[in-house]
């Protein structure tokens, strides 16, 4: 899975700045991550890896961690 490419979804779905700690970034930690900016993240990462994310998985969603975790397992 292209990192990278995630982290870019990140960043133009919250205008992220390239110095984040990609490491602690979570959901409702920061201010444009919130319940309306997570749906359109997922619809962007859908987008971006041509996959399809489960509930449980939309859910699980809690960090950009977790996040690559969920995008890894779709599309390697």
């Amino acid at each position: 899975m292209d990192i990278d490419k995630l982290k870019a979804v990140f960043r133009n779905s919250f205008d992220i700045p390239d110095e984040v700690d990609w490491a602690n970034l979570r959901y409702n930690e920061y201010p444009a991550w919130t319940s309306l900016g997570h749906m359109s993240l997922v619809a962007a990462i859908e987008a971006e890896f041509d996959i399809m994310l489960e509930t449980d998985d939309i859910i699980d969603m809690s960090s950009f961690d977790k996040s690559a975790e969920i995008v890894a397992r779709h599309v390697d």
